[in-house]
């Protein structure tokens, strides 16, 4: 009996796992198309949450441009400006020099009303990521210039290998000089401590800025994930062919049996035994074909059904605004 509770496990498993992932990216293209409506409407206040939520659930690139584009029209600079690096820096590992250039050019516009800030890292300590009042900033570790909202006293806080998380906090001034903060000292972290590893990759989309992208472009990813799925249902079938093969094996070798021969069965409590033996594995054949059929439709299914990718969808749109100039590319 171990064996069907494991067969109908399985199977539970493998029809539940891709309605879950379709039900993940319905909710993110909902949304998207949500933010993206109120964004039309000039509604900020409401679309760019909309636009992070999707990003959230999908990690898109255009996802990504939308929520920074967002953030720029409601005048959530310093937002805007983390978002577009970040989508420049995934443009470049997703290969997409169109939408690296469009959010590279976003960059000095938002510049002109914030500060600019280098960490300087005398020790070469091996930092993990910087952050600043909570959100990380694109290769900060790494020495890069980047950009800071002036005016107040603000929250750095340090990550690295083998090191505490350290704060600081750093007043940053308005104006054309770059304000230079050295690396704290960072105190060893307890040996039963893991070293701190980045935060999920938020840095796989990027926020929307002086453009308005209108399709979120990339669909390798929800590809590759469903034909996954395919292949694990494939391998459920041919799991469940084996457990048919060998009960099925056993139900008709067993004299007792319903299918064996019942000419050789003894009427005494040994062939009584035998019989129960054999109505279990005749039972557990029954279900590991179920689960075989069951599989093999799945696994087709999904391999049938997977996204292709759309070379068109994948194009970044960017529509006229009062504020700014449209293009295509």
């Amino acid at each position: 009996m171990k064996r069907v509770a494991l067969a109908a496990a399985i199977l539970a498993f493998t029809v539940a796992s891709p309605a879950f992932a379709q039900d993940r990216e319905s909710d993110a293209e909902r949304m998207f198309r949500e933010g993206q409506k109120l964004l039309e409407e000039r509604r900020y206040g409401e679309a760019c949450p909309k636009f992070e939520q999707a990003y959230k659930k999908d990690g898109q690139l255009g996802t990504l441009l939308n929520l920074a584009f967002c953030h720029q029209q409601q005048g959530a600079t310093w937002y805007a400006w983390l978002e577009y690096r970040e989508a420049e820096l995934k443009a470049v590992e997703l290969n997409r020099p169109d939408r690296r250039d469009f959010a590279k050019s976003q960059l000095p516009a938002l510049e002109k009303s914030l500060a600019k800030v280098v960490i300087d890292n005398p020790k070469s300590v091996p930092l993990v990521e910087v952050l600043v009042e909570d959100r990380r900033v694109p290769d900060a570790e790494k020495g890069s210039p980047f950009a800071v909202e002036p005016g107040h006293e603000r929250k750095f806080t340090f990550r690295a290998k083998g090191k505490k998380s350290t704060p600081l906090l750093v007043n940053v001034n308005a104006g054309a000089k770059t304000t230079h903060v050295t690396l704290p000292e960072m105190e060893d972290a307890p040996v039963e401590t893991a070293p701190v590893e980045p935060p999920p990759p938020a840095n796989d989309g990027v926020e929307q800025r002086g453009a308005m992208p209108a399709a979120r472009a990339e669909r390798p990813t929800t590809q590759s994930s469903q034909k996954t799925l395919a292949l694990g249902a494939f391998g459920v079938a041919a799991i469940g062919g084996v457990v048919m093969t060998v009960a099925g094996i056993m139900t008709f070798t067993n004299d007792c049996a319903s299918l064996g021969n019942r000419d050789n069965c003894k009427n005494d409590q040994a062939g009584q035994d035998e019989k129960s033996r054999g109505d279990t594995t005749a039972l557990v054949a029954t279900i590991g074909g179920i689960v075989m059929l069951a599989g093999a439709a799945a696994g087709i299914g999904l391999w049938v059904t997977s996204p292709k990718e759309d070379t068109k969808s994948s194009h970044l749109r960017v529509r006229v605004l009062p504020s700014g100039v449209a293009g295509t590319f």
